[in-house]
């Protein structure tokens, strides 16, 4: 029996602003998958709602920065909304506070 820890990807495009429901662990495994099935065609906002993630290791830092070049490239931005304060504090001490929402 294995612990491998898996990623749901919902996505939900509508008037350029890609929404991303993200669900289980970004980690080494599972971030690649995430850059491999977000498409950017069309985009100019990009949402993730960390809502349903339990951790975020070095790996998943990694996606989101790639993930906001090529966003930043076109002209568009990504937030990171409904992120727990666990995961939010992650960013916070690595220095990418700037793609969450801000705490209400």
């Amino acid at each position: 029996m294995t612990d491998e820890k898996t990623l749901k990807i919902e996505q939900q495009l509508e008037n350029g602003v890609l929404t991303c429901k993200l669900t289980g662990w970004l980690d080494p495994n599972t971030s690649p998958e995430l850059i491999e099935k977000i498409n950017l065609d069309g985009v100019n906002s990009l949402i993730f709602d960390m809502q349903n993630v339990e951790y975020v290791f070095s790996a998943g830092l990694r996606a989101f920065m790639q993930l906001q070049r090529a966003i930043n490239a076109k002209g568009g931005t990504l937030k990171l909304i409904n992120t727990a304060d666990t995961i939010r504090s992650i960013f916070e001490y690595t220095g990418f506070e700037s793609m969450l929402e801000p705490k209400s």
